[in-house]
């Protein structure tokens, strides 16, 4: 596991989890939609890199495969 940034949020690492354990398993997680997900529901200091590295990381310890459909800003 990787050091966690210093702004880390909970709320959003829980909110990760949560929409991770109720994505269908044989389907690929959006990171775009992800990241939307977790702005739209939650005000966190995270950059939209720090939620895609959570999203990423979180996803593969699930055995999850991500879709990367963000595009670069």
């Amino acid at each position: 596991m990787r050091e966690l940034p210093r702004n880390i949020d909970a709320d959003v690492v829980l909110a990760i989890g949560r929409m991770l354990d109720d994505h269908a398993k044989l389907a690929s997680v959006s990171l775009a939609d992800s990241v939307l997900q977790i702005r739209k529901e939650h005000t966190t200091a995270l950059t939209d890199l720090d939620i895609e590295e959570l999203v990423i990381e979180m996803a593969a310890s699930r055995g999850l495969a991500v879709l990367l459909d963000r595009t670069a800003k």
